[in-house]
């Protein structure tokens, strides 16, 4: 009975050590020495996965956030409610043109000069001329 545990005990410490003698090799060569594209392909897998995990965890971040802010919001609510909006007064209206067109023609024809106007206004700037 004694005998599978302490040889599992022993098989894996050797492992174990196998397994930290190669490690530091490989860091002292600078590259990998076995099983290179086998634990290439493994490394990408788990960096998928982590950057999936973290993912995951921000999306429930925001979500936990978003249901504490429901429950502060409705507690509030409940606890000292929120007075009613007041009636809008009527406001004045004033007279609307049918475009931009429309009022510079009332402003020329509002603003016109007179033809005795038109007249002293020409005279003086034909004076200034010569």
């Amino acid at each position: 009975m004694l005998l599978l545990p302490g040889s599992m005990l022993a098989l894996a410490t050797v492992v174990l050590t196998v397994a930290l003698v190669v490690v530091s090799k490989e860091q002292k060569a600078g590259s990998r020495l076995f099983l290179t594209a086998f634990r290439g392909w493994l490394d990408r897998r788990i960096e998928s996965i982590i950057l999936l995990i973290h993912k995951v965890i921000g999306v429930l971040l925001i979500s936990v956030k978003y249901l504490i802010h429901q429950f502060r919001a409705g507690l509030a609510q409940v606890i000292a409610p929120r007075p009613r909006k007041r009636k809008q007064h009527a406001r004045l209206e004033y007279e609307k043109t049918d475009s931009h067109l429309s009022a510079m023609h009332d402003h020329k024809s509002d603003t016109a000069l007179s033809e005795a106007q038109k007249k002293k206004l020409r005279n003086k700037k034909l004076e200034e001329r010569f």
